[in-house]
């Protein structure tokens, strides 16, 4: 009987995480936040305050990362979870984790090297 009850829960489990897998808009967004996180922070500390020329860049920045995303992040579901890539120096790059309807993305020190070599990449092409 535990045994069974053990299965039962088991297989409850797998199938709430079928259907709470994040779809690509959430993974996006999740990006995006800590995209801007970044912008924000790189903003500080080259000297630029808030003013409108500043908040014209950010903006811009962020546009333009916005539709990269959309065009390069590859969403690989896995059922119960799904992980997004962005294919950099001939290979994938892992960006974010998804389960439990959450995104996972990495901190801000791991994306800010992955950022960083996506520009010295696309200054290179």
């Amino acid at each position: 009987m535990k045994k069974l009850l053990t299965l039962v829960i088991i297989l409850l489990v797998a199938v709430l995480m079928t259907q709470t897998v994040p779809d690509k808009k959430a993974h996006k967004e999740a990006m995006m936040k800590a995209i801007k996180e970044y912008v924000d922070e790189k903003a500080e500390e080259q000297g630029f305050g808030g003013g409108i020329l500043t908040n014209i860049g950010k903006a811009v920045v962020n546009t333009g990362i916005e539709l990269a995303l959309d065009t390069k992040l590859k969403v690989h579901n896995y059922y119960l979870f799904n992980t997004t890539t962005v294919h950099m120096d001939g290979k994938d790059q892992l960006l974010s984790a998804g389960l439990f309807g959450k995104v996972f993305t990495f901190d801000k020190d791991m994306l800010k090297e992955r950022l960083e070599k996506a520009e010295t990449v696309e200054q290179k092409d």
